[in-house]
């Protein structure tokens, strides 16, 4: 099922992991509603998370784990802004200033899209 990242402003970040080989990022909303709805963005490309100094995730090591320093930057933040730019990127932007870049074009061991967004539980 496709889902429009821009659905992602005012999720939060409840878990970060690896699901077989693609690292992933839980968002969950709690807008009132008796169940909540989580989505999980994963990530098959070079991704980094900012302010300053940046941590950039590279699988060339062949390590889906080695991302998860990176992720837990985002834990339980709030997605205040959602781009897609010209060049597929997803930015996603937080509460508070911090940023995770997902690049839109695919990297030596990208098997599946770069990224994209699917149920948690599916």
């Amino acid at each position: 099922m496709n889902h429009d990242p821009r659905s992602l402003v005012g999720t939060f970040v409840t878990e970060v992991g690896v699901r077989q080989d693609w690292p992933f990022v839980t968002f969950t909303s709690d807008s009132g509603n008796v169940t909540s709805k989580e989505l999980r963005l994963y990530v098959d490309t070079t991704c980094e998370v900012t302010p300053p100094p940046a941590f950039v995730f590279d699988l060339a090591a062949d390590d889906p784990g080695s991302v998860l320093p990176v992720l837990l930057e985002v834990l339980n933040l709030t997605v205040s802004a959602v781009t897609v730019d010209d060049e597929a990127s997803l930015v996603l932007g937080f509460h508070g200033g911090t940023t995770l870049r997902v690049a839109g074009t695919p990297s030596a061991w990208t098997t599946h899209d770069v990224w994209w967004l699917g149920d948690s539980h599916a």
